[in-house]
């Protein structure tokens, strides 16, 4: 087997394996130094653990420029790690490529595990509210697509969620209650207007407190929150926004998702027509 030098990628960490002491890691690339060739491969390289090369010397998403052996079958036998963090622009071109299309998870330990979701660059996760039935989507509004830039970012999302979540009782009744202080009469008004046998009927604060249902929450920066209730028919399916700072503890607004009471009003006929209209019958 003869030495070579490699500059390579690597995917994943050195995962230790017990039986004979030896680690191994997973490439995503590598680049031979002798001909500059640029081989996109999942070849492995494993070594002996040592005071030489250790299991944490190998890391995730950096580029090395190592003293190999080729032991066929796609695997390379690691005898030194020649330069960390190696600049290399074919293999960091590669690198931003895995970025894009590679799934970022941020797992916080109170909270659980967040996946990002590139196109709305946003970190999702489904967590429970006030029970184990309920559980509700949650958003963390970050902003960035990329996973070195969503874990410098991430801490104070957290932070504010955190806020919320311990105290998340207390949070989902003032949310309730500011919203039915605030669109219980539009409800009232809209019930008028409608078909129903309960028209006359007053839409009351507790009534409108009791339909709401939260399905999502989402974390903006400074601590502003966004809560998005379920009508369950107050308004004909239209969501209940409910926006708060979680820094303040203050609740800014409450409004009915692309609603406008105007288009559920009834149209009501001129009466001067209508007397036209009989005038006409009777010719």
């Amino acid at each position: 087997m003869q030495e070579q030098e490699i500059i390579a990628l690597i995917n994943s960490k050195g995962a230790f394996i017990l039986e004979d002491s030896k680690a191994n890691a997973e490439l995503i690339a590598y680049v031979d130094c002798k001909t500059d060739e640029l081989f996109e491969t999942s070849a492995k390289i494993e070594w002996e653990v040592s005071d030489k090369i250790s299991l944490e010397d190998i890391k995730r998403f950096k580029i090395y420029h190592l003293k190999v052996k080729d032991l066929g079958e796609n695997t390379f036998l690691l005898i030194d790690i020649l330069q960390k963090d190696v600049n290399n622009t074919l293999l960091e071109n590669t690198l931003k490529e895995c970025e894009q299309n590679a799934s970022v998870t941020v797992e916080e330990p109170n909270l659980g595990k967040f996946v990002l979701d590139k196109t709305t660059k946003s970190l999702h996760s489904k967590l429970k509210w006030l029970s184990e039935k309920e559980e509700i989507d949650v958003y963390l509004n970050i902003n960035e697509d990329n996973r070195i830039n969503t874990l410098k970012k991430v801490g104070a999302f957290f932070i504010t969620l955190e806020k919320v979540f311990k105290d998340k009782k207390n949070w989902d009744n003032k949310l309730k209650t500011y919203a039915a202080e605030h669109l219980a009469d539009l409800a009232t008004e809209l019930r008028k207007n409608s078909k129903s046998l309960f028209k006359f009927l007053k839409v009351w604060k507790w009534y409108f407190i009791a339909k709401m249902k939260l399905v999502s929450l989402a974390v903006e920066t400074d601590g502003e929150i966004v809560a998005t209730f379920d009508d369950r028919k107050l308004f004909l399916g239209h969501k209940i926004i409910v926006k708060a700072n979680a820094n303040s503890n203050e609740i800014s607004s409450a409004t009915v998702e692309n609603f406008n009471i105007e288009d559920y009003k009834k149209i009501e006929v001129n009466e001067s027509k209508t007397e036209i209209k009989e005038d006409n019958k009777e010719e």
